[in-house]
């Protein structure tokens, strides 16, 4: 799992909504399999999830340290 999450984190690096289901897709995940990674990344403040419109996007903190960007 946590290749996976390093897959997904890295699709998510431009800090932009991206749609869950073409995500799942394009990393070839099952439902549950996506399901446990975003409540992961959700969980611990990694990525911001909108259920309403099934998109999720990485926060904006974290991409900092992800892009070495700290101040």
């Amino acid at each position: 799992m946590p290749f996976r999450i390093t897959l997904l984190l890295e699709e998510l690096e431009d800090g932009k909504w991206h749609n869950l289901d073409q995500l799942k897709q394009l990393m070839n995940l099952k439902d549950h399999e996506m399901k446990e990674i975003t409540r992961f990344l959700s969980q611990y403040d990694f990525a911001e999830i909108d259920e309403g419109t099934k998109q999720v996007r990485i926060n904006k903190d974290f991409k900092k340290i992800l892009t070495n960007d700290l101040v």
